[in-house]
This record gives structure tokens, sequence and C-alpha cells, in this order.
């Protein structure tokens, strides 16, 4: 429970420095809008490294090399919850990045159409996610609906389409 408590305080910690730091250097809207859109990209970044390693692992070697079940399933829910916490918290400072951006230069000014649609990609892979991980009650949600859910939070193609946004925006 020592090491949870410590983990968490840890990611509160990040998050603090990470939502202050950009806010406490910039003196004008614009700065802050650019530096949350920075910070956001990198929280896209660190949560995308869950997806990577969790498609490259693979559960029976890991166990043959010794890795307890139980160890390996606290692992891999701290593991999704660092995931979900990134992404969330990409998602809202993405959201807040692209308000300041268009206070300060217009809804529809230069590359604000790119960032919108990356915007609407994680806001749509975030929904999915959250659906899938409070895993809502089967009488309220059935199984298939759960399972089309899933297919959509995974679904490779919206993916794609926001690192391409993602790209489209930053370059």
């Amino acid at each position: 429970m020592g090491q949870h408590c410590l983990g968490v305080r840890f990611l509160m910690l990040l998050a603090a420095l990470l939502l202050l730091g950009p806010l406490a250097a910039a003196d004008e809207g614009d700065d802050a809008g650019e530096g949350l859109g920075e910070v956001a990209a990198w929280l896209l970044g660190a949560g995308f490294i869950y997806v990577a390693v969790r498609q490259r692992l693979v559960r029976d070697r890991l166990f043959m090399a010794g890795l307890e079940r139980k160890r390996y399933g606290a692992l891999l829910k701290l593991a999704l919850n660092g995931h979900m916490l990134l992404m969330l918290g990409a998602t809202a400072l993405a959201g807040y990045h692209g308000w300041l951006m268009a206070q300060s230069e217009g809804w529809l000014e230069g590359d604000s159409l790119s960032g919108l649609l990356a915007l609407a990609m994680m806001a749509y892979l975030s929904v999915a996610g959250v659906l899938l991980w409070r895993r809502l009650p089967p009488d309220w949600v059935s199984r298939s609906l759960r399972k089309r859910a899933r297919l959509a939070h995974v679904q490779r193609g919206v993916t794609v389409l926001l690192l391409v946004a993602l790209a489209l925006h930053l370059g």
C-alpha cells in the first residue's frame, strides 16, 4: 500500500508541475496556450508508452519468467491507471490550449483546424476509454455494448488520424 500512495503522490506532484510550469512562465494568454499545448503533447506521448508496451507484452512469457499472476495484475492495473491519468490530462490540457489559442488567434485561423481534429479524436478515445474503465453495471450496459466500446477505443484508424492531425498541427 505504501508504494501505491507514493506513486499517487508522485503523479500528483508531476501533474502540478506540468500544469503550473507553463502558466507561471507565461505572461500572456498566447504564451500560456502554447505552453499548455506542448505539455499536452508530452502527456499524450507518455500515455502512448502504455499502448506500445501493452502490445508487446506476452503474458505467458512473463509467467514463465517467474512473474506471479497477482503481481502481474497489480502492475497492469497501475500501468492502466497511469495511462488513463496521462491521456485524460492530455485531453483536458489540449482542450484548454485550444480555447486559449482561439481567444488570441481566432477559432478557424492558421493551424486550428488540425488542432480541433486532433482534439476531437482525443475526446473520442477518452470517452470510450472512460466507459471501458468504468465498466458500467451489467443492467445498464449490455455486454455487446461494452464490446463495441472496447473496439471503438482501440481503433487504430482513429489513433492514426489523431497522430496525423497532431503532426499537421505541430508542423
